[in-house]
């Protein structure tokens, strides 16, 4: 806890991360009209839910259709020339819903407030058992994750990243209890995300884990079956064909391949922005597939021992599945608040830890937190893809703990 014991560098940590949340407050000050107006993501996901509210389920995806409403709520964004896309599965179009029947300004204010709440329930339900300390008290970490760069980043945009972040802190609560099976169907509640949620289950069950399928398996389809009632069977086949346009098509609100913090974004800026399918995807898919069954071959060697052998995999696993991702942006990486909370505390000062792998992680995790590093990559030099890096480093340096298997700790 923070008391006079606090060691120095912990203390230097809680003041930086203390000033970033000042200066994320300021620059979300400056924009407050802006926001306001509807130039944020957060235009599209309210955009489903009135979408709902208007009886259109069944034209989520039609671009005419989305345009239109756009254009009752936020007819002055200059920086369109089209509507902004609804990317998600129809399913989470129902948590917007609620949202519909408020103006645009008040809705995402309450969607701001809830994501507060959220945060604080990631780090209330995440488990902290030994050597996973919490070192600051619950409401101090809540107030210094606000200092984190991706996290203001989806606040700024009214992204929902921050609702996937609590879902897998809670899936990994469940699994340290051992209810598998429920942890499935919570994991399951986040594939809204799929691109990241799927190699995650896929990495639980290589690794020893597979009654987490039994419960995620199910959920899957419950909620392609919600989805299909919103918008009706043939979003089966249109939800895909949609994405695969979107992914073709420049200059319709989403993010380029350049500006995504993963491998493909990395590919991308080497070898250029090439037809689909092209070399990236040859390069990437490869990759990806070695990356997740390494790690979960590593993983189930350590998966039952402790909890130590659970968190640290379930950090690396989340790591793979940002890098190896498909689509990832920099609100994404929200998601490493679970081994930023996890690994940042009494983790590192445990007895027995390696040196070069202790300052691996520390360094990488350093690096995750610095809010300069991601002024100059996505602001200055515009090349949000070299955020690989830090994760690169504190992907290996969990890693490098997990293959010289920390003692057993009680």
């Amino acid at each position: 806890m923070m008391g006079s014991k606090l060691k120095a560098r912990y203390r230097f940590v809680a003041a930086f991360l203390l000033a970033m949340v000042v200066a994320n407050g300021v620059e979300f000050w400056q924009q407050r009209a802006r926001i306001a107006a509807a130039y944020g993501d957060f235009s599209a996901l309210y955009t489903s839910g009135l979408m709902l509210r208007q009886g259109k389920g069944r034209l989520l995806y039609d671009r005419h259709e989305q345009w239109r409403v756009q254009q009752e709520f936020a007819p002055n964004v200059d920086i369109r020339q089209g509507p902004m896309p609804f990317i998600r599965p129809p399913f989470e179009a129902l948590v917007f819903l609620p949202l519909a029947y408020f103006p645009y300004p008040v809705a995402l204010a309450i969607w701001s407030l809830a994501k507060f709440v959220l945060l604080w329930l990631t780090a209330w339900v995440l488990p902290r058992q030994h050597p996973f300390t919490r070192i600051y008290p619950l409401w101090l970490e809540v107030v210094l994750c606000l200092g984190f760069f991706p996290v203001f980043l989806d606040l700024f945009q009214g992204q929902d990243a921050i609702l996937l972040l609590l879902i897998v802190a809670a899936t990994l609560n469940r699994m340290q209890s051992r209810k598998d099976v429920v942890a499935g169907v919570i994991l399951a509640l986040g594939l809204f995300k799929f691109h990241l949620v799927v190699p995650i289950a896929i990495m639980l069950w290589l690794a020893g884990r597979a009654r987490i399928l039994a419960g995620f398996l199910p959920g899957a389809a419950a909620l392609v079956a919600l989805s299909c009632v919103i918008s009706g069977a043939d979003v089966l086949s249109a939800y895909p064909a949609y994405l695969l346009n979107l992914n073709r098509a420049t200059g319709v609100g989403v993010v380029t391949a350049q500006s995504m913090p993963n491998l493909r974004g990395l590919l991308t800026a080497f070898l250029g922005r090439a037809p689909y399918p092209g070399p990236i995807h040859w390069l990437l898919l490869p990759a990806a597939v070695a990356a997740i069954v390494l790690t979960a071959r590593l993983w189930r060697r350590l998966m039952n021992t402790d909890f130590s052998g659970l968190a640290l995999g379930y950090c690396l696993a989340l790591l793979i599945a940002i890098l190896t991702s498909y689509y990832a942006y920099t609100y994404d990486m929200t998601l490493l608040i679970v081994p930023l909370l996890l690994l940042g505390g009494g983790f590192l000062d445990q007895a027995g830890l390696p040196p070069l792998p202790r300052r691996m992680i520390a360094g990488g995790l350093l690096l995750v937190i610095f809010t300069p590093l991601y002024w100059a990559l996505i602001l200055r030099l515009d090349c949000p893809y070299l955020l690989v890096v830090p994760m690169f480093i504190l992907a290996l340096g969990i890693w490098s703990v997990m293959r010289q298997s920390l003692p057993a700790t009680t």
